[in-house]
């Protein structure tokens, strides 16, 4: 017999641009697989890249937002948006075991990829520089590493 799948109550929300933030995790009964997954879901917002995830807007944007975790409320207003709030969360989910420690290694890393970009207006920036080709050939890369 398999164990029911632990969930909690959650609402993750913050404003983007005219309303871009994804409103598919507002007042959910969600489980840790579901949170994580609309975590790093590819939030829409830096066209035609991808990879700008939800949790990086969590942590960077302008404007306001809330996450509600079962009793546990955070709350912004107008450029208090926190990567500290954002992993204050995920170490509540953590905690109450329903991420796994890969799960939560992995949200850690993308909160801390966050914190390097630091403004959600640099996001495209990023993801330009992230996915741009080397214009090094292989000759040169090894010519650099010549002693």
């Amino acid at each position: 017999m398999s164990r029911p799948v632990k969930r909690a109550s959650v609402s993750i929300y913050c404003k983007i641009y005219t309303e871009n933030f994804s409103q598919a995790m507002i007042d959910r009964y969600a489980t840790g697989k579901e949170i994580y997954n609309f975590l790093l879901r590819d939030a829409g917002c830096c066209l035609p890249l991808k990879g700008d995830c939800n949790l990086w807007y969590l942590g960077s944007n302008e404007k306001f937002g809330h996450i509600i975790y079962n009793e546990r409320v955070w709350h912004w207003s107008w450029g208090e948006a926190s990567f500290d709030t954002v992993q204050e969360f995920i170490d509540a989910v953590r905690r109450d075991g329903l991420f796994t420690k890969h799960q939560y290694r992995k949200l850690s890393e993308k909160i801390e990829e966050g914190r390097m970009i630091g403004d959600m207006y640099q996001i495209t920036d990023y993801l330009s520089e992230k996915i741009k080709p080397s214009t090094a050939t292989s000759t040169e890369r090894e010519n650099n590493h010549v002693i």
